[in-house]
């Protein structure tokens, strides 16, 4: 499954951490800077709450995900709520199949090959190199050349302003980017520096 919204901005934005008080106000500015991809991890308190708030109070062309989805629990609740993105940081067969059957994109976490081929045989077109810089990009091209042609690739762990580009080039479809983008307690001011810094490094690659 390609996710069109990283057609525009390659950039998935991890906040982990995010409380609702400053979600939608880190939302809008994350969306007026072009990202249309948000995710936060369930592993930090008040993510549903602030997950809810994003779906609500965010352009209907913004899509809205969780991170570290680890149970059955958490999935339902995510169902329940309308969200359409499960990402998390293993392959788990179960809970990519399951999502797949509620039309949801699951987007496991992989670092083999066989981990990719595990999760593509239940369903995942979307998958997530974790964590990506431990591996590097010649890891990334390598596995891209044995996965079938509709797997699309996220490099999460470890991106940052000085290597974005990098990675895309390797053929990375997207980038999830958490700490070097945002940081919980992060001004105004300090949130909207790091995304400039980051669409300024890719600038005319897309």
């Amino acid at each position: 499954m390609n996710m069109h919204h990283l057609r525009e901005n390659p950039f998935i934005a991890i906040l982990r951490g995010l409380q609702p008080t400053q979600a939608v106000s880190v939302g809008n500015l994350l969306y007026e800077a072009g990202l249309r991809v948000i995710e936060v991890p369930l592993n930090r308190p008040n993510a549903f709450e602030s997950i809810r708030l994003l779906k609500e109070e965010l352009p209907s062309d913004c899509l809205i995900g969780a991170g570290t989805v680890i149970s059955h629990q958490q999935l339902d609740q995510l169902i329940e709520m309308g969200i359409k993105l499960a990402i998390s940081p293993n392959t788990n067969e179960a809970l990519i199949k399951k999502s797949c059957e509620q039309n949801m994109i699951a987007m496991p976490g992989f670092m083999s090959p066989t981990e990719a081929y595990i999760a593509y045989r239940n369903g995942a077109r979307m998958m997530k190199l974790f964590p990506a810089a431990s591996l590097g990009v010649n890891h990334l091209k390598a596995v891209l050349s044995i996965l079938p042609e509709d797997v699309d690739v996220i490099a999460v762990g470890g991106i940052d302003p000085l290597n974005a580009k990098s990675w895309l080039d390797a053929g990375a479809t997207g980038l999830g980017i958490g700490n070097s983008l945002f940081t919980q307690g992060d001004s105004y001011q300090e949130s909207k520096a790091k995304i400039l810094a980051f669409n300024e490094a890719i600038s005319g690659k897309r």
